[in-house]
């Protein structure tokens, strides 16, 4: 981070210089950070239970921010960092205004059955999208900070009714019958759990 003119020339000067390819210059974003799971597509596309950020949870003097450090320095299996609330513990207003803006960047974007998207307010308190994962990052064990599935159980989903509602969100945007035309056949454990879900 830069905290003046000055310092961003002289890193703009640097990062040119060393790669050789254009700098992006983006304004820091002051307020609270979150990430969104988004399942299914289209019209049909849900936001699950959102993440927030506790960055008080990182070590004393740490920038705010979720970067390298926070993931895999300071974020171990044998001593895992609490920086997640799931679900963020937010007003219904704000929460409606984040969901917007995920699902936005969501479809415009082109993304499809789950994607994981990041977004951070402003001075202002508006939402902003920092960044959008099409194949987030979906670890099994809850140690593992996975923020996709990590959403999915707050919505009372588990790991393996996730991976089954990928595939069946993208089976019925490809035209492919799961179900073999077979409208007699039971539905099994897994798929009751997704209909309990709100996921088929």
């Amino acid at each position: 981070m830069c905290w003046d003119r000055s310092k961003l020339l002289a890193q703009a000067k640097l990062l040119l210089e060393h790669y050789r390819q254009p700098v992006l210059v983006e304004e820091y974003l002051p307020g609270e950070e979150f990430t969104c799971a988004v399942l299914g597509n289209g019209d049909e596309a849900t936001v699950l239970p959102i993440v927030g950020m506790n960055f008080e949870a990182l070590p004393e003097g740490a920038l705010p921010i979720y970067g390298f450090d926070a993931k895999f320095v300071w974020d171990r299996p044998e001593n895992p960092l609490d920086i997640f609330q799931c679900p963020a513990r937010i007003t219904s207003k704000l929460r409606a205004s984040i969901e917007r803006v995920t699902l936005d960047a969501f479809r415009m974007l082109g993304c499809r059955d789950w994607a994981r998207i990041d977004v951070r307010l402003d001075a202002g308190g508006k939402p902003n999208v920092l960044e959008v994962n099409p194949l987030p990052g979906i670890l099994p064990d809850p140690v593992d900070n996975s923020c996709l599935p990590k959403a999915a159980r707050a919505a009372g989903i588990g790991y393996d009714e996730l991976i089954q509602s990928c595939l069946k969100y993208a089976a019925a945007r490809q035209g492919v019958d799961l179900d073999g035309s077979s409208s007699s056949r039971q539905a099994t454990p897994g798929e009751r759990a997704l209909v309990a879900g709100g996921l088929a």
